[in-house]
């Protein structure tokens, strides 16, 4: 099931509302004309760049004729706004869909064309479309283009009027309402097709892609916001003349397009900021604008190939990764006595081969219990165990690395189902701890397991709310039930909203005692989430399987069957060679995190387990 949250529930949708809710007060702080004007080109073209990018960036077609598209627009507008006499808002709406069916017909000789062919294709038919206006001389203006094209008005109120505040603000509800189709388009199955023929050509056209009807829709899609642009520009400055298919207009835009970077939605609209600024301030110095503009594309494809959105992605994630360092040092200075309120037990920093991690340690026991959390979780969650096994065994729970208050840790060599193997294995040993009993919850399950598998001290492993996996990626849909939530386990960046959602699913409560879980989550290093599962089918799952086949490890399942992510089904008909019981143990009620739900009925049975032992 594809996880695609509505807008207002993801991480983009503050920055955006505030940067929206600023550009509505904009003109009421830069009040003069120019500055007004320079806005309003902005937004120009930051619409014809962007989709320009649903073509270039996400459906891979060299479509060198895009800017005809806002020239049809522009001389449409002129011809049925003047020429015609109608009205100059329907005149601009029909200058788009006389946009669109040029996009249609263009279609027609590049369906089965590639690269380079297509560039050329595309930059003939501008050219035919230019010659064409050229020639029409008694409508367009030949040579000499239009002039007085008839200004937008809202009854007698005319746009240009105040500062030209009406266009201004039209602009921003073009862009906006360009910006919403483009979001929506490109999370849509037609968005999802196109960039699929894109990616991988042939396989999508297997799996029942039609490649001419992708090219068509994709075509005329990236069509119709530029075309609308082209007559409201035409309205605003009033000429429509045959320079908007020189050189001038498609160097911006495809300046915009390369240093905003492709295939992302929003940083085309950064880029024009930057680009249509910078070639205004620029404007009187001549050949150096042009020698200035290309320097910046080239500086941006060298440290920033994505351009500047993956610029803006590449600061968010320090950010993030400097807020989550940040919430975990204010916790291990400041909260360490509501910790030891949590489990009653002495908490330390360990240095290991993977990191600075915190453990909480009880220190007294004959036989000890390693407890190893789950995704975006902390060793607190352990609470109720830490109570009922305290005085009977030593009890150890690890924040893993980038959780809880341990330290984050280096992504690619530190954050794997491996790697977190080892690290409690240098904790083991760093403890003197001698055939521990290792439990693990979620991702943690697989850690235990892949611990026990690869030949560390251990008397006893158990799991929960982990499904044992042969083989990867195969077994992933027998053991998993889709669910929208699976894709957050795996997700860099968490919205708010996704934080809370994916919290009260995990430990399957939104009560007060379920806040440390919350906060885990807000806490978590969002990289650890993200290579965790990248690194996934890195894991020797068969030695796993021959672990729990052979059964000479002593090897208890306690699952809650109302799980939301585990197929308790699936579960049950593997074949373990030394499960306590004979089978998995059910604990109704305990959704994903039995221990944590319904404690005394788990810590019943893990104590039986323990004296089976």
């Amino acid at each position: 099931m594809k996880y695609d949250p509505p807008f207002q529930r993801t991480n983009g949708f503050p920055p955006v509302l505030i940067l929206f809710g600023m550009m509505l007060l904009l003109p009421l702080v830069l009040t003069d004309t120019y500055s007004r004007h320079i806005l309003i080109l902005v937004m120009i073209y930051a619409v014809i760049a962007s989709n320009w990018d649903l073509s270039l960036g996400y459906g891979g077609i060299f479509n060198f004729a895009h800017m005809t598209f806002f020239a049809i627009g522009l001389y449409g507008y002129g011809i049925l706004a003047k020429v015609v006499g109608i009205n100059p808002w329907l005149a601009i709406l029909l200058a788009a869909m006389i946009a669109v069916a040029f996009a249609a017909l263009l279609s027609i000789p590049i369906l089965k064309l590639e690269g380079v062919y297509v560039i050329l294709v595309t930059i003939a038919a501008s050219q035919l479309v230019l010659k064409l206006i050229v020639s029409q001389s008694d409508y367009t203006g030949g040579t000499s283009g239009m002039v007085l094209l008839p200004r937008l008005t809202l009854g007698d109120y005319k746009l240009n009027s105040d500062g030209r505040i009406g266009y201004y603000y039209v602009g921003l509800f073009l862009l906006g309402l360009s910006t919403f189709f483009l979001y929506k388009f490109n999370r849509s199955s037609l968005g999802r097709a196109v960039k699929a023929l894109r990616d991988n050509k042939y396989y999508a056209i297997s799996r029942g892609v039609s490649e001419a009807r992708m090219r068509l829709i994709t075509l005329c899609a990236s069509a119709f916001f530029p075309g609308l642009i082209g007559g409201f520009y035409g309205s605003y400055v009033r000429v429509a003349s045959p320079d908007v298919f020189g050189l001038g207009f498609l160097t911006i835009t495809l300046s915009i397009l390369l240093v905003g970077g492709v295939s992302s939605t929003w940083g085309p609209i950064l880029a024009a900021f930057l680009i249509t600024i910078l070639a205004e301030l620029l404007g009187d110095y001549g050949i150096w604008r042009d020698i200035s503009i290309a320097a910046l594309i080239i500086l941006v494809i060298i440290l920033y190939p994505g351009g500047l959105f993956a610029a803006v992605q590449e600061l968010w994630n320090f950010a993030d990764k400097s807020k989550t360092a940040l919430i975990a040092w204010y916790r291990r200075q400041y909260k360490a006595g509501s910790r030891k309120v949590l489990t009653g037990a002495e908490e330390k920093m360990i240095k290991t081969s993977h990191g600075m991690v915190a453990i909480a340690d009880t220190n007294i026991g004959p036989k000890s219990i390693v407890f190893i959390h789950g995704n975006s979780s902390c060793k607190e969650i352990f609470t109720h165990q830490f109570r009922y096994f305290s005085e009977k065994y030593r009890v150890i729970a690890i924040d893993l690395p980038g959780h809880g208050v341990s330290f984050n840790a280096r992504p690619e060599e530190d954050y794997s189902v491996q790697s977190y193997a080892r690290m409690v294995a240098d904790v083991v040993e760093e403890l003197d701890l001698v055939e521990p009993v290792i439990f693990g919850w979620s991702l943690g399950g697989y850690v235990a397991l892949e611990y026990a598998a690869a030949g560390y001290p251990l008397s006893a492993v158990s799991i929960s709310g982990t499904s044992p996996v042969s083989v990867f990626p195969d077994d992933m849909p027998k053991g998993y039930i889709p669910s929208p939530h699976m894709e957050l386990a795996g997700k860099r960046f968490h919205s708010g909203y996704e934080k809370q959602s994916y919290a009260v699913h995990t430990v399957g409560t939104d009560k007060p005692e379920a806040k440390m879980f919350r906060d885990a989550v807000w806490r978590t290093d969002g990289r650890a989430r993200e290579y965790v599962f990248s690194k996934l089918k890195t894991v020797d799952w068969p030695r796993q399987t021959r672990l729990l086949q052979k059964g000479d490890v002593p090897f208890a399942i306690l699952n809650g069957p109302e799980d939301p992510f585990i197929n308790h089904s699936y579960c049950q008909s593997l074949s373990y060679g030394n499960i306590w019981t004979g089978s998995v143990i059910t604990i109704n009620g305990g959704g994903h995190a039995p221990f944590f739900m319904k404690p005394d009925q788990f810590n019943q049975q893990f104590d039986a387990f323990l004296k089976s032992l």
